[in-house]
């Protein structure tokens, strides 16, 4: 993991969701101080497989250990049981979905972040597989379902959008993020993003949700569904009118997350503070 505290005393805990991919720390630089602001400690989590953890890459014997492995993590970090900040998990695009599982499975979460959530995808030029590769990746979930065939990088070339087509190639390269993924971590990984509604109605923490209007892989339809489903009543969704599938949305976002971390932080102050004792006199 990688730990960003820009002083010794911050506001917030966020800790940032990977996909089966994997993330690079280097290259998110300018999202992890975008979050921190200066005023939150930011935690970027390599998941088994990916970045500097062990595993094999691009497979795994249980999906659910991807999961634990989060789990473990954030439920053993000081600042998660000392409670003395407010705990953020942040997810974009198919880590949305990891992070709803997440959250599931620990007891104090404050609030959540969903950049994209991929509930409902749409047919995207270099990134959608075509009619061949459905039948290529059939043959190898029934005879080898856990050797690394799936090309989470797609075609950059192929990306309409500037900004994520350079983000892809970037990407395309990179040693610690996974190009190739098996069969089964696909489809085990699919399962979640299928239960994205069903944890949506179970969520009992404040919702930020965040849908860039230029997105070319994410159908708006599913982040509505999503957001009408969440079951808690502190939830807000804004649309990001340039906003694609990668960093830009992110970034055009920034003022609406900043005010929303003041909001929670807010909120979590006015919990805090004591109450005061009221005498009420009752005249017959």
């Amino acid at each position: 993991m990688y730990d960003y505290r820009p002083a010794d005393e911050y506001d917030a805990v966020i800790y940032l969701i990977s996909g089966v991919t994997g993330i690079n720390h280097h290259h998110e630089k300018d999202i992890i101080e975008q979050l921190s602001s200066n005023r939150n400690r930011i935690v970027v989590i390599h998941p088994r497989g990916t970045g500097y953890s062990d595993g094999e890459r691009g497979d795994m014997p249980n999906f659910s250990l991807f999961i634990t492995d989060y789990v473990e993590i954030i439920t053993a970090d000081t600042d998660y049981k000392e409670r003395q900040h407010p705990i953020v998990l942040f997810g974009h695009s198919m880590s949305c979905a990891i992070l709803l599982a997440i959250a599931e499975r620990i007891e104090h979460v404050d609030g959540a972040v969903l950049i994209n959530p991929p509930y409902v995808l749409k047919a995207s030029k270099g990134m959608s597989p075509g009619f061949g590769d459905y039948i290529r990746y059939a043959w190898y979930y029934v005879f080898a379902k856990h050797k690394p065939v799936v090309n989470m990088a797609g075609d950059p070339d192929l990306i309409e959008n500037e900004q994520d087509r350079e983000e892809a190639r970037a990407r395309t390269n990179d040693p610690m993020l996974v190009k190739y993924v098996s069969l089964y971590v696909m489809m085990e990984a699919k399962k979640v993003m299928d239960n994205m509604l069903a944890y949506s109605k179970r969520a009992k923490y404040p919702l930020l949700l965040l849908y860039g209007m230029e997105d070319s892989i994410v159908d708006k339809k599913g982040c509505d569904q999503i957001y009408n489903a969440w079951n808690c009543a502190d939830k807000q969704y804004h649309t990001i009118e340039n906003g694609s599938h990668g960093k830009s949305t992110v970034k055009l976002g920034k003022e609406m997350m900043e005010e929303w971390f003041h909001w929670l932080m807010t909120q979590r102050q006015a919990a805090q503070r004591p109450r005061e004792n009221i005498a009420i006199n009752i005249k017959d």
